[in-house]
């Protein structure tokens, strides 16, 4: 039912935000912090403090800051095994200021590795972000000069596949009860789990129809070869080692498909499409047969749907050989591998001319073409050696039946791989590379279509070995805010109450969705209304990174009248960082206006802090909008000590530093100095004390 409202309206805003992330006492597994809270009513932006300490003034923060959404991202300020304290406070349209909220409290845990070796070539050739190792159940998080931002904690898994949203898909340790193949978030929180005993811990990913993929251990009994190195060791153990006779366990890997409520839904087994005369015969995988009495046939690491074509390319390690099956039929398209007599179907494979061995990581890219990582472990076999050679190599198959290589590049003997590998494209062209390396000696190395190296990184420890690399654009994929516009505090009679105010002025409802993550997300939302002012409004949206959309929409209403909106705005792929929000709408007569007609609401000056000071100080001002700013520094006999600034500058929080020197660079003596900011029209001066 419609309400009326005869009373007057006035600005006025006492009610404090909440703040929201991270929560009270809550332990940090990053150290790239993300900040949220309320919405305040008349703000025109807010101010953020984050230190070490609490108490009414902050002293000299650590961090000081503002933002015009309710959402702030530190990527600087915060350290491992720390406790901080952070507050916020509004600045109103009219250009006073709120209080600080009371303070919250958090700690990020200890680091795992802290820095690691970096070597930068060409660091304006590197493409952004943080670089995230995973595997050996571990997974940490590096910006490009080494330093960890993001750890594992204490929750032992690996990071298998990181989606173009910000999802995570990984593996948790099989003796753990919890989950095997897991989906999860950055904050370490399961988001799907399929705990199985058997599951394979190499490959999981999402399905375009929201299903999930992977491998799980599947075995039958098969013979053992009676020409290998290791025959006669076998036959020692009673054996018939004949070729023929179905007598030791051979394990591989079969591809499974799940729906949400973890039922298969599809598989493909590679004993149903693979002839068992098909085996490594170079390698140790016989000689690891008989130390652990089972045969590691195929010990497939990677797969890719590709759902244009509904097929998927499948990475078989120890045949040296990349798949390429039909879905759902299962029907295997074509075989990419070794020669005869390398392998005993080696003439019936495609392109066996590339004599890539023991691969991992295989993707098809936008273009088409298939990239991997080539191990090399019969490279020296294949291509006459000296040492083994690892490469990466993408490909264009054509026609399923012959390939060109487009892009080619061998790694150095010392950083041959015998087992993982991954190579990544990245949005600037380049590749980046991940090997263990010989000896071990893990390192990721980024290398442009050119071949030159722009960035290297490896563990300080040789013990530090991972399972693949990613180059991601930040943490926090869930990053997001929601701000109303004309959202106010309101006088009726002697009580207030906040809400969104529609008036002759303003005579729509508006709101904005910002995407403040590094990744582009589809938002889901809904708005609904109590007294039929707006029609129900659904629909799903695409923002692109740090980008924002703005909804209006017009009401018919009558004059002085209240009503109430409900809207929920969910992140498709983090369902959990769902936002729902319920405010009052008011619409009255004529246009509220701000009673506050004398404060100068385009320029603002602090105190500097700290102060005194010695020998450094922080000059703080806001501007609303872009002017000439002058910021110079007198004596107490009124004489030109320094001019720190003097230039055009844009809207916003500024702050500029004085270290008490003069404009000669000469240290000026104890006492007391004024500063005085110029900003277009507008002039305000203030003390400072310099202490020695």
């Amino acid at each position: 039912m419609i309400k009326k409202l005869s009373f007057l309206l006035l600005f006025i805003s006492l009610c404090f935000a909440g703040l929201n992330r991270p929560t009270w006492d809550q332990e940090l597994n990053y150290i790239h912090v993300l900040f949220e809270w309320d919405q305040e009513p008349d703000a025109d932006y807010y101010h953020i403090m984050v230190d070490t300490l609490n108490n009414d003034t902050f002293g000299n923060p650590l961090l000081y800051d503002s933002t015009n959404t309710t959402l702030y991202l530190d990527t600087e300020t915060i350290d491992w095994q720390i406790t901080y304290y952070w507050t916020v406070r509004v600045v109103r349209i009219d250009g006073s200021m709120g209080e600080w909220i009371d303070a919250g409290r958090f700690s990020t845990i200890e680091a795992k590795y802290g820095e690691l070796d970096v070597t930068i070539y060409q660091d304006e050739l590197i493409q952004k972000g943080l670089t995230l190792h995973s595997g050996n159940s571990k997974a940490i998080a590096f910006n490009k000069y080494g330093t960890e931002v993001w750890n594992y904690h204490n929750f032992p898994w690996m990071v298998l596949f990181i989606d173009e949203y910000g999802v995570i898909y990984g593996f948790r340790n099989i003796n753990d009860p919890n989950a095997a193949l897991i989906k999860i978030n950055f904050g370490l929180e399961i988001l799907w789990s399929l705990p199985n005993e058997l599951a394979n811990m190499h490959e999981f990913k999402p399905m375009p129809n929201g299903n999930y993929m992977g491998m799980l251990k599947v075995d039958t009994l098969g013979p053992i070869p009676s020409d290998i190195g290791m025959t006669q060791s076998f036959r020692d153990l009673g054996f018939a080692a004949d070729d023929t006779t179905a007598e030791f366990p051979w394990f591989g890997q079969k591809i499974v498909e799940w729906n949400e409520d973890r039922e298969v839904v599809w598989s493909w087994n590679p004993f149903d499409h693979y002839t068992m005369e098909d085996y490594d015969d170079i390698y140790d995988t016989w000689t690891n047969a008989y130390q652990q009495l089972q045969y590691d046939w195929n010990h497939s690491n990677a797969f890719h749907y590709d759902e244009a074509e509904s097929v998927i390319y499948y990475s078989v390690r120890h045949l040296s050989r990349i798949s390429k099956i039909s879905y759902p039929s299962g029907e295997v398209i074509w075989n990419m591998g070794l020669p005869e007599p390398y392998m005993s179907t080696g003439a019936e494979s495609i392109c066996s001319d590339l004599l890539f061995s023991f691969q991992h990581h295989i993707q098809l890219l936008d273009n088409g073409h298939l990239l991997f990582f080539d191990n090399g472990n019969l490279s020296e076999e294949l291509f006459g050696y000296d040492n083994p050679i690892s490469r990466v190599l993408e490909i264009d198959v054509i026609g399923d039946s012959s390939c060109d290589v487009i892009w080619e590049y061998e790694l150095p003997p010392n950083l041959f791989g015998t087992a993982v590998g991954s190579a990544e494209l990245l949005e600037n062209g380049n590749r980046l590379i991940y090997t263990r390396g010989d000896g071990p000696e893990p390192t990721v190395l980024e290398v442009t279509p050119n071949q030159e190296l722009v960035w290297t990184l490896s563990p300080i420890s040789p013990e530090i070995w991972f399972y693949r690399a990613w180059r991601i654009p930040s943490l926090h994929p869930d990053a997001f805010s929601v701000v109303f516009d004309h959202y106010r505090s309101l006088y009726f009679g002697t009580d207030v109450v906040n809400g969104i105010v529609i008036d002759d002025e303003n005579d729509s409802l508006s709101f904005t969705i910002h995407n403040e993550s590094g990744y582009t997300q589809p938002y889901v939302f809904a708005l609904n209304e109590d007294s039929g002012w707006f029609d129900s409004v659904s629909d799903t949206i695409t923002i692109m990174a740090g980008s924002n959309l703005t909804f209006t929409l017009g009401p018919e209403i009558q004059p002085d009248s209240i009503t109430n909106i409900s809207l929920t705005v969910t992140p498709l792929y983090h369902e959990y960082a769902i936002k729902e929000l319920n405010y009052n709408v008011y619409r009255i007569s004529g246009t509220l206006k701000n009673d506050n007609k004398d404060f100068p609401g385009d320029f603002l000056v602090y105190q500097n802090y700290p102060n005194p000071f010695n020998p450094m100080t922080t000059l703080h001002f806001e501007l609303h909008e872009n002017t000439m700013v002058t910021i110079t520094i007198y004596d107490m006999e009124g004489r030109v000590v320094k001019t720190i600034m003097n230039n055009q500058q844009e809207a916003g929080y500024k702050s500029v530093q004085w270290n008490a020197t003069n404009d000669n660079g000469i240290p000026v003596s104890a006492g007391i100095y004024m500063y005085t900011i110029d900003a277009g029209e507008f002039r305000q001066t203030k003390k400072m004390v310099l202490l020695k």
